[in-house]
Parts: structure tokens; sequence; C-alpha cells
């Protein structure tokens, strides 16, 4: 590794650490390497032409070398944290930066010059056993980031590991601690566990025991238990889970819209007044707003917000089997053709995660999305940009600019949403005039 072999030619200790070593250990591919130096961040910054700042008043410099970043950090040790954010000292040794690490799975170094480990808490042997185990003292480690509580979780699923017995009992002491975590990081940790684990409901199911649901996502905590009607087998919060399941993870911001499109089912539920089983009516309205509110507590961009929030508020917008092509532009243009095939995606993930349902999704929802293609390819008019006129036509025949114009835009598009034939220049002209 040529940024260990710099550093080390300069008189100064570096060794790999992190995730990756581990992953290499396991025989995945891996992903970025970190370094681990005993130089100071100014002295790394002054042996490297490209580099930026990352965190550097906690060590970490970023190095851009053949086109690929590395985190080099400074060897450290805790001097003072609040669970969120920690005071480091550096001057530290290797072990006891490694000592500073969460997980004995991730503190085991790689001197890749000699190609040896220093392994001095048993992590390898962890590994190879199945264990997930905090470093030291888990009652110690825990407070000094409560990150680590979430952290354990993604790790333990998508490494297949066990937790430690008094790992485990500690995490259970300190877990409530995660309220003292900001929003982003809760968020960038959410996005990291739902893009590395498949089993979602695997993960959020300790969250769920571990109480840790009900702090950080109570809209999601409450629909377990909310019973739903003969059409399904499990109650909303278990059936939420499953559909998040069904969303690949490689598509992580829309696992979170999957797991907010049924959060307005308890608020929403009654009895239905022929059947007497549950029904649901309209739950997609209370579920957007709900959906607004987790998602803005968990700092996610206006954009991203927005985005869930329209997602869930038409997820059961579907129109009928065999409607026409015109019905076809119209329900485009109300759920966005943006929007579309995230749209379709959520569909069969609703569909494969109702364990009442056969696997195979139902014909009407395929038939309709292959509908939707083939309307798409015919490059009708679905926007006013579309249109073959603009504002600046309909100024020239005497339209003064203003709420009318925009007005008389909008209702043109709905005739050639209807009739795409009429979308020409002079027929639009035409039907103004008249």
């Amino acid at each position: 590794m040529a940024i260990v072999q710099r550093l080390r030619a300069a008189d100064h200790p570096a060794y790999a650490v992190g995730g990756a070593v581990r992953d290499s250990l396991r025989g995945e591919r891996i992903g970025d390497w970190d370094v681990a130096t005993a130089a100071h961040p100014e002295v790394v910054q002054s042996l490297f032409s490209a580099t930026f700042p990352i965190g550097v008043e906690h060590g970490t410099v970023g190095v851009r070398i053949e086109d690929e970043t590395i985190e080099v950090t400074t060897f450290r040790t805790d001097v003072a944290t609040d669970g969120r954010h920690a005071e480091v000292r550096f001057g530290a040794t290797l072990e006891e930066d490694l000592a500073r690490r969460d997980f004995t799975v991730n503190a085991i170094a790689w001197d890749p010059e000699s190609d040896t480990l220093v392994d001095p808490f048993g992590g390898r042997a962890d590994l190879e056993a199945g264990v997930l185990r905090a470093v030291g003292d888990p009652d110690q480690r825990f407070p000094e980031d409560y990150l680590r509580v979430l952290r354990a979780f993604r790790i333990a699923v998508r490494l297949e590991l066990e937790i430690d017995p008094a790992t485990e009992r500690a995490l259970e002491r300190h877990a409530a601690g995660v309220v003292r975590l900001s929003g982003e990081r809760v968020r960038d940790e959410l996005l990291k566990t739902l893009t590395e684990c498949r089993s979602v409901s695997t993960v959020l199911g300790m969250w769920r025991q571990y109480g840790v649901m009900a702090l950080l996502f109570p809209e999601l905590a409450v629909c377990f238990g909310v019973e739903q009607n003969a059409y399904h087998a499990d109650d909303v919060g278990t059936h939420t889970l499953l559909v998040a399941d069904n969303v690949h993870p490689r598509r992580p911001f829309l696992r979170v819209v999957s797991l907010c499109h049924d959060l307005g089912k308890p608020m929403a539920r009654e009895v239905h007044p022929e059947t007497g089983d549950w029904t649901f009516p309209q739950h997609e309205v209370p579920s957007a707003r709900l959906t607004r509110q987790a998602l803005r507590r968990l700092k996610f961009s206006r954009r991203e917000v927005a985005r869930a929030e329209h997602l869930v508020r038409v997820h059961m917008d579907l129109p009928p089997p065999d409607v026409s092509d015109a019905a076809i532009r119209r329900w485009i243009r109300r759920v966005g053709e943006e929007h579309l095939w995230d749209l379709y995606r959520l569909h069969l993930a609703d569909w494969r995660g109702n364990r009442k349902r056969a696997e195979r999704p139902p014909a009407p929802i395929v038939d309709l999305y292959h509908q939707a293609r083939r309307v798409l390819k015919q490059q009708t008019a679905l926007r006013v940009e579309d249109l073959a006129i603009d504002g600046n036509d309909l100024a020239a025949i005497g339209l003064a600019p203003g709420p009318e114009l925009g007005k008389t835009l909008d209702w043109l598009l709905e005739q050639v949403v209807e009739d795409p034939a009429l979308n020409t220049r002079d027929t639009l002209l035409e039907m103004v005039r008249a």
C-alpha cells in the first residue's frame, strides 16, 4: 500500500485498519482502506500533494492517490466523551488506538509490508467463532459513542455474528442512550444499515427488541401489534419490515420509503360496516404526513422528504385493469413520471411483503406498468413543457402574462393528454382563440 510505504519512509509507523482488514479476513470484496499512523495530521498533509480535511481535529485527513481516497488517521486515545463527541489526544501507540475502537473484529491492524496482523483483542478469533464482542469493558465502550448501539445491530446482521453475552447485557443497559445522537448520525447509520443488510426485518427487529425503534422511529414502532384485515397474515409493523426486505439494498432510500408507506394505518383503522373486518380508508394521507415528520427529524434533505412524502401519498393510486391510454397518461401525470418506476418497485415489494399472497405479483400490476412503458414510448405531452406552444405564443395572440395564462396552458395540457393529436402549434392556438 503506497500510503503506508510513504509514511514509513518518513519514519512514521503506519498500518491498514478497520473494516477492510476485517472483510479481507472473511474473503469478501474489500471496500475502502483506512490507514492509522503515528504521524500527526499536519505531517500527513505535508507528505502528500492531494489531501483534504475530513476531521483534522480528530486526526483524520483524506489522501487522494491513484484515483482512490484513503482516510489517514493519527493514533489517538479518548480524553473525554459525552456519548456523541469525543475529545482525543494524539501521540498514542497503535495498541492504544485499537483499544478505543468499538468491537474486536474492527480492532485489527495489518502490516502490508510484512503481511502480519496486529490483533491484541482477539478479533480474528472472534470473527472465526462468529462472535461480536466489544473491545475491553462494554459498559465503557457504548457510552463513549451511543452510535455503537446501532452499529452493533448492523455489524451483527451483516456479518452473521452472535452478540457476546456480556456485550449484549451492556447493550441492553445503554440502548436508551441513542436519544443523545444527532438526527444526521442516525440517518447516516440507518442508510448504511439498509445498504449493507439484506434482511431489514432482522436488523430493525433488533432495533425494536432493544427499545431503540421506539426512541428513534416511534412512527414505525407503534405499527407493531396493529392487526390488519383478512387479506394480511401479519400486523402492520411486521408487514412493513417484510416490504422493506423486498426492496433491493442498492436502493436504500426507497427502503426508507417502504418503511413509511403504512405509517398512517394505526390512526386510519376502523371497522368495515358490512364485513366487520378492519379497513384503513385513505391511510396514505396520514402516512405521508408521518413520513414528513419522521424524515425531517432524521435530517433528510428537503428534496428527499418531498420525494418520500409524495411516493407514500400516491402508493394507493392504481388505475383499474384495462383502462385507456388516456387514463394511463392522466395517472402518470398524477404520480409523476420521475417517480413511476420507484412506485412500481414499491408496489411489487408491498405485494411480496404480504405472506398471505402468492409470491408472484398479480398480472394487473405487471400489465399496468407494461402499458405505462408503452405510453411513455409514444412521447406524448405529459407536462406543460411538452406542449407545442408556450407562454410567449399565448402572449403574442393577446393573453396578458399572469395566472390566467398559466391556467390556459394547464387546460390545453388536459386536452392533449386526452387526445395527443391536438398537440400542434396551429391546433392549440386555434383552441385558445375559440
